[in-house]
């Protein structure tokens, strides 16, 4: 697959902003209907394909899963129009050695200057911290993993990352790397004094990271974010201000999407109220992990995993106003 790479637009970029209005999709985009699912689907990511459609990444779980110790894998999807979905055989990234042996999930797909995609995605393995890992593929669908660990503590736990250059379009060999990413206790401790924050890191090269001083978005709220905040969806906008959307959880209320925008990438304002709550029958006992692209009728699409009234986890959607 070639890539038409665009500089700071490659990836996470709208024109203008989508905002606070969203209206929840009737459709399901994608539900557990086959033995590599049928268990969970979890964690959206989409991105726009070179020729025409976009491909969703997802973590799945079923019966079926190759490895057995697996408890996640990175599956994929495909669409021309953002609503109906065609699920893709075979798994694009599963357990492995060393540092993912027992769960991948939380994909971010970006495409690389030299034509190939990263994919940048949280893993697991035993009972340690998780780490931020990469791979790397010329199709989209086959990837080999990258050697190393891109972000990793062993006193915290990272994960949920996106990825977005940040520089000048004019000048792309001078173009960096961020990452946003959620920060965890490890052990995993709630309260708003365990930390739960999103942060974030810069590279030069998509590969050596250092975490940037501050906190881009706090754990603050103790009735929506006594537990965490975590799965930062950035937008660049073309103005260069940002627009983040982020989900909340707390020890009462599992999940629900939220806001807020920068000028910088660093310094957020949150927008204070839910942008989606957990309030239909799909949806009404988890709404988390959003995920942002532009339609061609200038709208905004909101992928986001979902939780129905009898524990089936799907993908839904949303469009902007």
């Amino acid at each position: 697959m070639d890539v038409d790479f665009m500089g700071i637009r490659s990836v996470h970029y709208i024109e203008s902003d989508p905002g606070l209005a969203w209206v929840k999709d009737p459709e399901v985009s994608i539900g557990p209907d086959t033995t590599l699912d049928s268990m969970s689907i979890l964690t959206p990511n989409v991105v726009r394909l070179p020729a025409d459609g976009f491909r969703m990444y997802y973590t799945g779980l079923g019966p079926d899963r190759p490895i057995s110790v697996s408890s996640g894998y990175i599956l994929s999807a495909i669409s021309n129009d953002g609503i109906n979905w065609s699920k893709e055989p075979g798994v694009r990234i599963d357990v492995h050695e060393p540092h993912a042996t027992h769960q991948v999930l939380c994909p971010d797909v970006i495409p690389l200057p030299d034509g190939r995609w990263r994919m940048y995605f949280q893993a697991r393995s035993g009972n340690k911290p998780t780490v931020i890992l990469s791979a790397v593929s010329m199709d989209g669908l086959q990837w080999e993993p990258e050697e190393g660990v891109r972000v990793a503590n062993f006193g915290w736990s990272f994960g949920s990352p996106r990825c977005i250059y940040v520089g000048s379009s004019e000048k792309p060999e001078e173009l960096e790397y961020r990452l946003y990413f959620h920060h965890y206790s490890y052990p995993m401790r709630t309260g708003l004094t365990a930390r739960n924050h999103i942060i974030s890191a810069i590279s030069s090269d998509g590969l050596h990271f250092e975490v940037e001083p501050g906190i881009r978005i706090a754990q603050e709220s103790e009735e929506r974010e006594s537990y965490a905040v975590y799965a930062p969806e950035i937008i660049r906008l073309a103005d260069g201000s940002y627009r983040m959307y982020y989900s909340g959880w707390s020890d009462e209320i599992r999940g629900g999407i939220f806001s807020a925008s920068s000028l910088d990438g660093l310094n957020f304002i949150k927008d204070g109220r839910p942008i989606l709550e957990l309030d239909r029958f799909l949806d009404c006992r988890m709404v988390s992990e959003p995920c942002v692209i532009n339609l061609d009728d200038g709208h905004c699409r909101m992928y986001y995993e979902a939780e129905d009234q009898d524990g089936k986890r799907r993908i839904l959607s949303a469009t902007s106003e």
